[in-house]
């Protein structure tokens, strides 16, 4: 019985800041060596999935990939490793595959289409998943009613962080109770590149941490921003059918900026 599920997003594969194999070769053959962001991102990557391994053991669990696996050709970017999207999709799955080898059921989320278009239904027919990517996915675990969608708002101020998170929750609360939905007790979220849930007795949302560093556009709206990558697991193992899941996360601090002494 599955009573855990590990939770991804914003892996923007195909940016030339985001997370990407090591010796990737594109479809025209060229080989890809790793920028100094991207080799710090694979470290934490298979460092995650070690510590994925270790706190799953044996115990199946799902996978849900929540939005924006690729980064796709948008706005003029010159940060990509390649011009053809299929590049993109291909250094996807070769980061995905692996880990949905392991994981008991597999489920994708559609991100922001500007990045993806329609990638992450190739995605899922390429991984030969029996449910398509969806804009929203609706997973009953342990008696809990979960709902997983890409978009969230943001907020330039770390106070402020977790305000979308409890009012966003509640929205979905309120129309799942005008339509005659059972409640959702857990949302989660993505595309804000930062991490962070907040919980009260009723309900509990999380947004998952990126796996792409800062492009040119972020450094134009959010400058001061860190870059945090990492893992997190809703579990429901040794607890109670009803109640809300443990949050475990592994989060990686962005390594420092190297001043220039004068």
């Amino acid at each position: 019985m599955i009573r855990a599920i590990a939770v991804f997003s914003d892996l923007h594969a195909g940016s030339t800041v985001a997370l990407m194999p090591p010796g990737f070769r594109t479809i025209e053959g060229t080989t890809m060596d790793h920028t100094p962001i991207q080799a710090w991102l694979w470290d934490c990557w298979q460092d995650g999935q070690a510590w994925l391994d270790s706190v799953m053991g044996a115990d199946p669990y799902a996978l849900v990939l929540n939005g924006d696996l690729t980064e796709g050709v948008h706005h003029g970017t010159k940060q990509i490793i390649s011009s053809d999207t299929g590049d993109h999709n291909r250094c996807a799955l070769e980061i995905i595959r692996p880990m949905h080898e392991k994981a008991a059921r597999t489920f994708i989320v559609k991100g922001t289409e500007c990045h993806t278009g329609n990638s992450e239904h190739s995605i899922a027919h390429a991984l030969k998943l029996p449910d398509d990517a969806r804009d929203r996915l609706t997973i009953d675990i342990a008696g809990v009613r979960c709902v997983f969608r890409h978009h969230i708002g943001t907020s330039t101020r770390r106070g402020l962080q977790g305000s979308q998170l409890s009012a966003n929750l509640a929205e979905e609360q309120v129309e799942a109770a005008c339509n005659g939905e059972p409640i959702p007790r857990v949302l989660c979220c993505a595309h804000r590149h930062v991490f962070g849930h907040w919980q009260d007795n009723h309900g509990l949302c999380v947004v998952s941490p990126p796996w792409q560093g800062l492009s040119r556009f972020a450094h134009k709206v959010v400058s001061h921003a860190r870059t945090k990558p990492g893992f997190y697991i809703l579990d429901w193992r040794g607890v109670p059918d009803g109640c809300l899941p443990n949050v475990r996360e592994r989060i990686y601090d962005t390594p420092q900026p190297e001043a220039i002494a004068l």
